[in-house]
């Protein structure tokens, strides 16, 4: 009745030798996933004309759009290639693309902060958390 259990202690008192080789203490020597990473270039956001102008001076074609994003790129400032934004009452604030928010969003109202608060107070709570993205009140 209790041979495998038997088994199995007996593996586990004994040590690693020549003989006693078996599925439990066999080691592997190669990996057994191999592990292929592909970028995903990011879908477009309201973020890339503030970006390419701030690192590498890239302006758009139209002249409206130019002054816009020339004045707008004096808010931000970019940190290690991430987008962040001068906050009045905090020193940064993390922007995210369109593909994060839904995320973060789901996460602070589910998560420590989920007691079913209402847009703007969520939204609040999101700048307070240290997040932002273009249509952060809209979207709470």
């Amino acid at each position: 009745m209790n041979a495998k259990v038997d088994l199995l202690s007996k593996l586990a008192s004994t040590k690693l030798g020549a003989g006693d080789r078996s599925l439990i203490q066999g080691l592997v020597t190669e990996p057994s996933v191999a592990l292929c990473v592909t970028q995903v270039p990011n879908p477009p956001s309201w973020m890339d004309p503030i970006l390419r102008f701030l690192e590498g001076g890239e302006l758009p074609g139209d002249e409206k759009k130019a002054r816009v994003t020339r004045r707008e790129a004096a808010k931000y400032m970019v940190i290690q290639g991430q987008l962040d934004k001068r906050g009045l009452d905090q020193l940064l604030l993390k922007c995210l693309r369109p593909d994060q928010t839904n995320y973060v969003l789901s996460e602070v109202h589910e998560g420590c902060y989920g007691h079913h608060i209402g847009g703007k107070e969520l939204a609040r709570k999101l700048i307070r958390a240290g997040y932002y993205w273009a249509t952060i009140m809209s979207d709470a």
